[in-house]
């Protein structure tokens, strides 16, 4: 099972968007599910219910973190180029759904037929959780072959 499905079947067993994010891309750094899910489990509803950043997305960046952050002593160039490749992931993600906040994501969305992939209707965030998955394959994919 890929990522993206690993990812979209946690949310449907109950993870919210930020634990079936996070905890798709940690199992397959090591970490087992039930410290990945405590970790990811206040990201969820935008920041704890606060309706900010999409659950998604910040599951995204913390598994992105995970494999590829940064020490505390690592250069400025360095900081500014991880920064940048988070800034153009999180941009990807607006210019695909029309926001990265919680709220908006939501309100845009409220009036629109049910999201689908593959064809079916989907939970209320599960198209989300769907493409902050497959955006962050294709950055491990991509970081992976340099």
């Amino acid at each position: 099972m890929n990522r993206v499905d690993r990812t979209v079947e946690l949310y449907n067993q109950g993870c919210n968007c930020a634990q079936a994010v996070f905890c798709s891309f940690a199992e397959e750094e090591g970490m087992d599910l039930t410290t990945a899910a405590h970790l990811a489990s206040p990201f969820g509803s935008g920041m704890g219910n606060l309706g900010e950043t999409c659950g998604a997305l910040s599951g995204l960046f913390m598994a992105i973190g995970l494999k590829y952050g940064f020490e505390p002593t690592a250069s400025k160039e360095s900081k500014e180029m991880f920064y940048a490749e988070i800034k153009a992931l999180g941009e990807e993600f607006r210019a695909i759904k029309g926001s990265t906040r919680c709220n908006e994501l939501l309100e845009i969305h409220k009036d629109r037929p049910r999201p689908e992939v593959n064809g079916k209707p989907v939970k209320r965030c599960e198209h989300l959780v769907h493409e902050a998955a497959r955006l962050g394959e294709i950055y491990f994919q991509n970081k992976s072959q340099k």
